[in-house]
């Protein structure tokens, strides 16, 4: 059996596996070889595949996996991690035999002072000299002294060695992952060749244990008099693994297919109807005391802009003037990103360097993408809830490429807005993202009539109620604003319950089934815009109705 180094060459990483490539070279004569391939981890069984170029009539007759036992760790930076961990269990383990033997000896003198009075019969008998007792007393006195500064002494010792092998553990497990043994998986591997000559062998296999998800950073420049501008959308892949081998300088690919979900189709089950039939009444139990919930939401200010602080220029400007020009100006630095390709259903993102992902469950990040995307801006606020206007970007994503679900960080110019979820979005899909609240819009909603049909006015015992509301907005920027205004009318639920809207003043662009009604206005510096609606409600005088303002 001939042993082979293959290398970890190629990673194609998906949402929750990634399948490892690996190669290696040897050079063998004619006839059949065993070929092994050691130190792999636990990986899916049957997803090991095995290819190779060699001489001409050159063939791969079987692939096979065997166990591989080892007495410790056979990757040398996880072997050298575990003997320092066990260097420092042992220095830890010899300070406590030190301290057991000072304790053992602390006891000792504790017993003998307790035998002093045997000194003092001994004095008074003449049996023992005033100078023996006397020193044996500053004996006493002096060892238990160096005893007790022995003492501290050690337990400081042992507590920072016990930080720093808590720290070494960390730092073992997390290397460690998933991986609770030393015991590892091998490829044999038997070929058979017709001439002697050198053969490159590739394998690959799924492993779980590697996972990546995508994070966003979106960059917003506002054309504040268009109410349009452009997002820098920067596409980020997390990666992270605990797999149990490194992937030193590797070629890496993101893969949006989802190997665990491909073969599984979802399937209906019948929908019954059943007779409700209420639970049985359960004894009352005493009301404690609602908890209190408060909550604080920090508000970005989207139209503070950054400031350039002035720099003052001191020493001989002729100096300054002459390395100037002599030195190129600067140019704003590239950012490297990924090259797409499309394998079936899914994209595959090829990262186009080398890169080192360590088996330590950390996320590392590669950029996978940066793109200008157009977006138009708003201004939306639902005064029924509160009377702010949020700034909203529609963005369409003109790449060929899908934008999966995840977090995004949210940059209005140089300035930090927050973060936000991206929801799924195709090529050439619209998504919207809220970047903070105008304060420059001033938005009112106030009740303007409230009336009761009374007396002779309750015809069949209906009673009739009158509702009117009016919408302010007041645009104290200086460039226009395109204001959208959301708002509702009551939706009854019962058929006796009976909603008559009589004006709405201006129509809106938008009115839904349930009444949901929705505004829009390009709003000019300084200008406003009022929105007045009215509607009756009628039900029977002796019907309770809920809902009602």
């Amino acid at each position: 059996m001939d042993d082979i180094t293959a290398a970890i060459t190629a990673v194609t990483v998906y949402s929750d596996r990634a399948l490892v490539t690996r190669q290696g070279k040897i050079t063998l004569e004619a006839g059949e070889h065993e070929i092994r391939v050691n130190n792999l981890p636990q990986f899916l069984r049957d997803s090991l595949r095995a290819s190779g170029r060699g001489p001409e009539g050159t063939r791969i007759l079987n692939v096979d996996i065997t166990t591989a036992f080892y007495p410790r760790p056979p990757e040398e930076d996880f072997a050298h991690l575990q003997t320092e961990l066990e260097k420092l269990q042992q220095q830890y383990r010899l300070l406590q035999s030190r301290q057991d033997a000072l304790n053992d000896r602390r006891q000792w003198l504790r017993s003998l002072g307790e035998q002093s009075k045997d000194f003092a019969r001994g004095l008074a008998r003449g049996q023992i000299k005033p100078q023996e007792c006397s020193d044996f007393f500053s004996f006493m006195s002096t060892q238990t002294t160096q005893d007790a500064e022995a003492a501290l002494q050690l337990e400081i010792q042992m507590q920072q060695l016990q930080l720093e092998i808590d720290a070494k553990q960390r730092e073992y497990y997390q290397r460690q992952g998933n991986d609770t043994g030393t015991d590892r998986q091998a490829a044999v591997i038997l070929v058979e060749l017709a001439q002697p000559g050198e053969l490159e062998v590739e394998i690959s296999y799924l492993v779980r244990n590697a996972s990546w998800y995508p994070q966003y950073d979106i960059r917003v420049h506002m054309d504040e008099q268009q109410n349009r501008g452009r997002v820098e959308l920067t596409y980020i892949g997390m990666v992270q693994q605990s797999t149990g081998e490194n992937w030193d300088q590797v070629e890496l690919a993101l893969s949006t297919a989802r190997p665990s979900l491909a073969a599984i189709l979802p399937e209906l089950q019948p929908w019954y109807l059943k007779e409700y039939n209420p639970p049985p009444p359960r004894p009352l139990a005493v009301p404690g005391a609602a908890p209190a919930f408060g909550a604080s939401v920090s508000r970005a200010r989207p139209m503070a802009m950054a400031r350039k602080s002035s720099m003052d220029i001191t020493g001989d400007m002729e100096m300054q003037s002459l390395a100037e020009e002599a030195l190129p100006a600067p140019v704003e630095a590239e950012v490297a990103t990924a090259t797409v390709e499309r394998s079936g259903t899914a994209l595959v993102f090829r990262v186009g360097r080398s890169i080192d992902i360590p088996s330590d469950n950390s996320p590392h990040k590669t950029t996978i993408a940066r793109d200008d995307l157009p977006a138009d801006f708003d201004y939306v606020s639902a005064p029924a809830l509160e009377t702010n206007a949020h700034v909203r970007a529609t963005i369409t994503n003109t790449t060929e490429r899908i934008l999966l679900e995840g977090q995004a960080s949210i940059f209005l110019d140089a300035e930090y807005v927050g973060t936000t979820k991206l929801a799924f979005t195709a090529a050439r899909e619209e998504f919207k993202i809220f970047l903070g609240i105008d304060d420059s819009l001033k938005i009112k909603r106030e009740p303007i009539e409230r009336s009761v049909d009374k007396g002779n006015l309750l015809q069949g015992d209906i009673r009739r109620s009158t509702y009117a509301y009016r919408i302010t907005v007041h645009n104290y920027a200086t460039s226009p604003r395109k204001v959208v205004i959301k708002d509702h009318i009551p939706v009854p639920q019962h058929e006796r319950i009976k909603v008559r809207v009589q004006t709405i003043t201006p129509q809106p662009v938008e009115r839904t089934k349930l009444e949901l009604l929705t505004w829009e206005q390009l709003l000019p510096a300084n200008g406003e815009y009022i929105i007045e609606y009215r509607f009756i409600v009628e039900h029977p005088q002796n019907l309770h109705v809920v809902g009602l303002p």
